[in-house]
This record gives structure tokens, sequence and C-alpha cells, in this order.
């Protein structure tokens, strides 16, 4: 039954790398599943949580009353500090916080409050949307009311949780009914790593997402395309990056989502990393002081 199980995810990953590297003309890379467990080390900054228990809401490791599925990163002193989520990638079917681990750290340890996010994952069984935007949108929600926050949120997603990142950055307040935290599931802020924004490019890739096709259930595809989206939250600020070296997603998705969030007034910077392929973007030490610095001139006193 694992045989089948993993037969099916490497199928499914297969068809969303060559969907979209036959609307951009770029080569598919290994869609080979990352492994299952890894030790998630602190680096200057205090764990108040574990990925898949309960969380604790402060760093003497209070219990709230629900448990949200997420690692949450405490810088240190005493606060508040602004929030970051980052939502992880791994084609919308595989893929855990682990990923966003060590970026997790380096933000923490640079002073932002971390959640680094779990969501429900899509199968043949279950559809990821709405599910997997509701996960998000309730993350964001736990961060800007966590005891440490200073109340903003910034989410940062990479490759298909770029694409998760950007729903919620939009339309989050449309999601997440039964979060049992306060507030409207919107960031004041997004950063997209080498997200896939514009899903109705990728066409039968995205049928496991949805769990139909576009002709089935076109209000489900329009509201999980931020292609479709850019012009529902125009206080939004956005920094959107790109790897040169991108091997999955077309740098046409970077720039077709960057150019129409600013034509409906959203602040929106468009980075391109030298040299940088797609799974990079994850890596601290590529795209670690990109963010931070950008960050830093917003959330500054």
């Amino acid at each position: 039954m694992a045989r089948r199980s993993s037969s099916r995810i490497t199928r499914l990953l297969t068809a969303l790398a060559l969907a979209v590297a036959a609307c951009g003309g770029a080569a598919p890379v290994s869609t080979t599943a990352p492994p299952p467990t890894a030790t998630v080390t602190d680096a200057g900054a205090t764990s108040t949580t574990a990925v898949s228990t309960t969380t604790s809401t402060t760093t003497s490791t209070t219990t709230p009353p629900v448990s949200i599925d997420a690692e949450v990163l405490a810088p240190e002193g005493q606060g508040p500090f602004p929030a970051v989520v980052l939502v992880h990638g791994g084609g919308w079917v595989i893929g855990t916080p682990l990923l966003m681990a060590p970026l997790a750290e380096h933000l923490a340890s640079a002073g932002y409050l971390t959640v680094n996010a779990a969501y429900r994952l899509s199968s043949t069984e279950h559809a990821g949307f709405p599910r997997a935007v509701d996960d998000v949108a309730c993350a964001v929600r736990y961060a800007a009311s966590h005891p440490l926050s200073d109340g903003s949120v910034t989410v940062i997603g990479h490759s298909a949780g770029a694409h998760l990142a950007a729903i919620v950055a939009l339309t989050g307040q449309s999601y997440a009914e039964e979060c049992p935290f306060p507030g409207s599931g919107v960031p004041e802020r997004l950063v997209g790593l080498g997200g896939p924004y514009d899903i109705d490019r990728l066409g039968a890739a995205m049928i496991v997402f949805f769990g139909s096709g576009p002709a089935d259930d076109a209000e489900a595809w329009i509201a999980g395309n931020p292609q479709r989206l850019t012009d529902a939250n125009p206080h939004l600020v956005a920094l959107i990056v790109h790897g040169e070296q991108d091997g999955i997603v077309d740098f046409s998705f970077a720039t077709d989502f960057h150019d129409s969030l600013v034509s409906y007034g959203v602040f929106s910077s468009l980075e391109v990393v030298s040299g940088a392929a797609h799974n990079d973007l994850t890596d601290p030490g590529i795209v670690g002081e990109l963010i931070t610095a950008w960050l830093v001139q917003l959330t500054s006193p």
C-alpha cells in the first residue's frame, strides 16, 4: 500500500512539474519527496512548540485552548515582535514545515516571531481547497494574536506555499471560519518565493488540489487563483522573488502576478536572485538577507 501511495504522489508531482514546464518551456526538476523526518535545531531563537503538537503561546509553554499544527520560534527578548508565517511547498501534495525550518530560524534570530505552519495536503481522497487555505489563514490569525506579536503579520510562502500565501494575503478574510483565533486572516505583507500564481496555466495538474476541473467548479478555480484576485487587497505590500535558474516555475508567473498587483495599487517589489534554482529560495544563505532587509524597511519603528 505504501508503495502504491508513493507512486501516486510521484505521478502527481511529475504532472505538476511537466505542466509548469510546458507553460514556460523550463525543464522539470526532481520530484523526489523529502525525508519524512528531520531535526529542527535552535539558532539563537526559542522554540515554543513542535510540529504536529499542541502549540504554546508563550516561552513558558502555556498551552492555548486548541492546537495548531505549527512550530513557533520566538526571538530573544520581551517583544512585542512583528510576526511572520511560513508556508512550505511540495506541489500541494507533500511537504512539511521542516522544509522551511532553516529560514524560520534565520527570521527568528533576526527578531521576528516566526510561525512555521503546516496545512492539510491534497490527495485523490481529499481536495486541498479550501482546507489548505483555511489552515494558512488560521495561522495568520494565530500569529497576529500571539502574546509576543505586535499584531502585524507577513506571510512567506515557497512554491505551492507561495500560491496559498498569495490567496490568503489577498482574500484571507473569506477563510478559516472555524478558526478559534481572532482577526481577519489577512496579513499586512506577502513574500512569494518561486510561486505559480496563475493556476489556470497549470490545467489538469491542479485537479488534485480542487478535487474537480474548472468546468465542474469554476467558482473554486477563480477563488483559488491569485492571478485573478490581485484587485482584492490594495493595502497589501508584496515582495515577489524568483530564482534566475528556476527549472520548474517560469519567470512569467512572477512578472505577471507582480504587474497585476501593481496595476491595482499594491506596493509590490520584484526581485530576481542571480543563479538561484527553485528550491534555493528556501535557503537563508541565499534569500535570508533579502527578506530581512525588506522586512526591516517595513517593520522598524
